[in-house]
């Protein structure tokens, strides 16, 4: 699952206006379908084997954590497309392959900026802000010779104005927080300084590690043309101590209008080619009816994960203390654990310690449950329904979305340039996640547990449709909701692909059986998986699959459609 729409880029806080409408959906309806195909006698379930057998390929070592446009997601994407060569789906991709190359490109911070005649060190003394969601920063500029000048503290009265800081480095000091402490936070204020050569915000001590892993990280994105100029210029958040050596003195000394020398180098980011291309893996179980083969019921997981961090840990030590201390793994806040906590983390530590003396070190993100659970139960699914007697009247679209953890890069750039028709898919049913949900992950969680989010919003009777197949099935899953609220602090609406689904007023249902302690760290892995639940889960959504695409009308869009430019809000 995505994590940036709620990642450490929401402690910045910058406030700034977004724009947002609603239109009516404007759907071609399906032809006339065909016979009613006769009633299945039993359902094609999911296999439990042929899960835990593609689960120890797909989220093996050897796939380097699957980062998107690296040679790991390479050799994940090229592993999906031969297993769908056996199973026998039709090339759903471009020029008659299964795959769609997204024009993904990474951006390198590059620090060249000294101060006091040593040059500033990325993480340690400085860190360029990239261009994100509302914040329309430039990421290139000239530095050299530049006047710095301190511009108060963020926020202040007595920040200087627009005409004093044309053509300078502003340095401006930490905003305070509600408490009265400085912190590290963006605000609205530095909007004024659009004229400015740069700007270096002095909070850079205050970042937590997770704020300082983020923006010091190359970032994916996708190039889809040149890019507007920002409205704010070149920003850094840089230390107290880089302050003074541009001045002389402590930050707390300095007055609003004070001048220092010109700087030398500059800051900024680097725009490169991808290690490997970044693919969507596309395939198509065709249906049996004339009239309604060429619709879709569309089905997708994200084929890409986090990759390889920069150093190794203890595979069982980091377990223990997530388990005690940050228990939703990267969604549970950075803080420093409690004695009491620590006490805890020991007592475990050494339980484990009775069972496997030896340290673990590790350094793959291998992400079984995000979304390698989700990427093999696809597969599961496929072959089920390939090997099934019965098909479907509407064709089934397999897709795996290539960068979702980058920014949902894959699913937008498929939707906004989708292989088929885009009116053609009538449904969009996403799966990230779904390999967990146990009570030892969530206090609610059990073998029935299963989150939906979205299941209404586009369309009311898929969500009913949902509820149907559960029960009529004998599927016997307790759906929790809780997620799907409007305004829910973990957004998940917005982090997942069938959001850019919906955004063109497609239906769309999200299954996840929820986060756990092992969600974005080296300890994602295939010995955690729930493979009966997954198997369980995946031959429900299948059911809905073949239902929705089976019905002898397309499903009702009853809800308006969002601006799919705008961004989303949950």
């Amino acid at each position: 699952m995505n994590p940036v729409a709620r990642s450490s880029v929401a402690s910045l806080m910058l406030v700034l206006p977004t724009l947002a409408c609603a239109s009516s959906t404007a759907i071609t309806p399906d032809p006339v379908p065909g016979p009613t195909p006769p009633a299945r006698e039993a359902p094609v379930t999911v296999s439990e084997a042929a899960l835990r057998s593609r689960m120890a390929d797909y989220a093996h070592d050897s796939m380097m954590g699957r980062e998107a446009g690296t040679i790991g997601n390479y050799r994940a994407t090229e592993y999906i497309a031969g297993e769908l060569r056996k199973i026998g789906l039709e090339p759903g991709g471009e020029n008659g392959t299964y795959f769609q190359t997204i024009p993904m490109m990474t951006r390198v911070p590059v620090i060249t900026i000294e101060a006091a005649g040593r040059p500033l060190e990325l993480g340690t003394d400085i860190l360029p802000l990239p261009p994100v969601e509302n914040i329309p920063v430039r990421i290139t500029g000239d530095l050299n010779g530049v006047e710095v000048i301190y511009g108060g503290r963020m926020g202040a009265a007595d920040e200087i104005g627009a005409e004093a800081a044309q053509g300078k480095l502003v340095v401006l000091g930490a905003a305070l927080g509600p408490d009265g402490e400085p912190g590290f936070a963006l605000g609205p204020s530095i909007m004024k300084f659009g004229g400015a050569a740069g700007l270096a915000i002095a909070n850079l001590d205050y970042a937590t590690s997770d704020v300082v892993a983020f923006l010091g990280a190359p970032t994916g994105f996708l190039d889809e043309g040149a890019a507007p100029a920002g409205a704010i210029p070149l920003t850094a958040f840089v230390s107290n101590s880089v302050v003074e050596r541009w001045f002389g003195e402590s930050i707390e000394n300095l007055q609003p209008g004070t001048t220092g020398p010109a700087v030398q180098g500059s800051f900024g980011f680097e725009d490169r080619e991808p290690e490997a291309p970044a693919r969507n893996v596309i395939g198509i179980l065709r249906g049996i009816d004339p009239a309604l083969r060429n619709r879709y019921v569309a089905i997708g997981a994200h084929n890409d994960h986090v990759g390889v961090n920069d150093h190794a840990v203890d595979h069982d030590s980091l377990r223990a203390y997530l388990g005690v201390v940050r228990p939703r793994g990267a969604d549970s806040e950075e803080r420093p654990a409690t004695d009491e906590e620590i006490a805890r983390v020991r007592a475990t530590l050494d339980s484990l310690r009775g069972v496997r003396p030896q340290s673990r070190l590790d350094s793959i993100s291998n992400g079984a449950d995000d979304d390698g659970s989700g990427s093999v139960t696809l597969l599961g699914m496929a072959e089920a329904m390939a090997t099934s007697t019965e098909r479907t009247r509407r064709s089934m679209l397999f897709v795996w979305h290539t960068a979702e953890e980058k920014g949902l890069f894959g699913a937008k750039y498929f939707t906004d340039n989708p292989t088929v028709p885009r009116d053609d898919i009538v449904a969009q049913l996403n799966i990230d996640m779904i390999g967990r949900g146990g009570t030892d992950d969530l206090p609610e969680g059990g073998p029935g547990y299963l989150q939906l989010i979205g299941s209404r919003r586009v369309s009311t009777e898929l969500g009913d449709l949902v509820e149907t197949i559960n029960t009529k099935g004998n599927h016997y899953f307790t759906f929790d909701y809780e997620y799907d609220a409007d305004g829910h602090p973990d957004n998940f609406y917005c982090r997942s692909d069938h959001y850019m689904y919906a955004r063109h007023g497609i239906p769309i249902v999200f299954f996840s059986t929820g986060g756990h302690r092992d969600y974005h760290q080296v300890t994602d892995e295939a010995q955690y998986i729930d493979y009966p639940k997954m198997a369980r889960v995946g031959s429900f959504i299948q059911a809905l699959a073949e239902a929705v695409a089976n019905l002898d009308h397309r499903v009702v869009v009853d809800k308006p459609k969002p601006n799919p430019d705008a961004p989303c809000q949950q």
